[in-house]
């Protein structure tokens, strides 16, 4: 989430110790794009939140922006693969996913990684439940974004 200019962001969680949030990250053995809607992410969350139990999905997105700022930075080790097979689907719903993606985020897929516990997320996913007949849960849905901007 952004904020206006001179506002800053809201402290949302204990701490804000990046070497703490590195160490809660490796300990899950999750890649990070992996991580989005998985219980490891949410053990992330319970590490670093003052209260795991009223995080809201603006302040997931918070986290994992911070951990995607943190690997630009060179300062996430890499953890190798994905867990399991990233799930397939068909061409023409792989169409219909990479048209959705870009009616919201707009003619690029770049701004993807924002997508996450974002309210522009469950519009995509509904529509994508909606107009391919598909039930595919979140975490699978995120892998199948992750791979279409690759």
């Amino acid at each position: 989430m952004a904020y206006p200019v001179g506002m800053a962001e809201p402290a949302l969680f204990a701490s804000h110790d990046d070497e703490l949030l590195v160490r809660v990250y490796v300990a899950q053995g999750r890649t990070l794009d992996d991580l989005p809607y998985t219980d490891a992410f949410e053990a992330i969350v319970s590490a670093i939140a003052q209260d795991a139990d009223r995080v809201a999905d603006d302040e997931r997105a918070s986290i994992l922006h911070r951990l995607l700022n943190l690997r630009k930075a060179g300062k996430l080790p890499r953890l190798g693969a994905g867990h399991g097979q990233r799930p397939r689907i068909e061409p023409e719903a792989e169409a219909l996913l990479e048209r959705l993606l870009r009616e919201e985020l707009g003619e690029g897929l770049g701004g993807r990684d924002r997508l996450p516990y974002t309210a522009g997320f469950d519009r995509v996913a509904e529509r994508f439940a909606a107009q391919s007949g598909l039930t595919v849960d979140r975490h699978d849905l995120w892998r199948l974004i992750a791979k279409l901007a690759k």
